[in-house]
């Protein structure tokens, strides 16, 4: 398999080294779907947890997304270091625990990326991560799974809490009269994003409603 690449963006082509172990590269496929689907969005703060190799972060911060990258192995962090320096991409490169970093300051990033490892327990991690809610109103979480699993079904309780969807769906393509958080699966061979759009939630509105509706996407 060859080296991930940046997609677009001011340093398009540049060649992405990978740790020697314990990572996997978000799909090149899967990455530029991602980006196609977020190019109309203003430019804002983009958390990549769980970074590897940083092919998710420095993609946008290629893009002209403020990105922050975290990392929990020294190694993997020095190599996203490495990967932006060549690339000559301003990025801020974190070696921390994952979820411990995204607790820090609530309501900072206008999207947060997670693709944690697949062995781990994702549902527990993607939970504790909307409970941590790095993400501000209006913002976007994307999060990777194997396309197997019901990460939606799964959360139900934690999307009830964050409560009716924008007039504005955040870009997830759900439909506006939804009464939940927006949802949307996108698919990608094996690999899965699930979008959950933070709702604005203006003035009087309440958190609560029983999610519904949540919309597949096949690629």
């Amino acid at each position: 398999m060859g080296k991930p690449r940046i997609l677009g963006g001011a340093a398009k082509g540049a060649v992405l080294d990978t740790p020697a172990r314990g990572t996997r590269p978000s799909p090149a496929r899967l990455r530029e779907a991602v980006f196609d689907a977020l190019q109309f969005r203003p430019r804002g703060r983009f958390l990549d947890l769980y970074a590897g190799s940083g092919a998710l972060g420095l993609e946008a911060a290629s893009r002209g997304w403020e990105a922050t990258l975290v990392e929990l192995s020294p190694a993997a962090a020095a190599v996203i270091r490495r990967n932006a320096g060549r690339a000559r991409l301003r990025a801020t490169v974190i070696q921390a625990d994952a979820l411990a970093f995204a607790a820090r300051d609530p309501g900072t990033y206008d999207v947060a990326a997670a693709a944690p490892p697949y062995p781990d327990d994702l549902l527990a991690i993607f939970r504790a991560l909307l409970g941590a809610a790095p993400v501000a109103p209006g913002g976007l979480y994307l999060l990777q799974h194997p396309t197997g699993l019901d990460v939606a079904g799964a959360l139900e309780p934690e999307l009830r809490r964050l409560g009716p969807p924008s007039p504005a769906d955040g870009g997830t393509g759900t439909r506006r009269d939804a009464p939940h958080a927006g949802v949307r699966v996108r698919r990608y061979g094996s690999n899965a994003v699930t979008w959950i759009a933070v709702p604005e939630r203006p003035a009087g509105t309440e958190a609560g409603s029983v999610p519904d509706g949540v919309s597949e996407v096949g690629c």
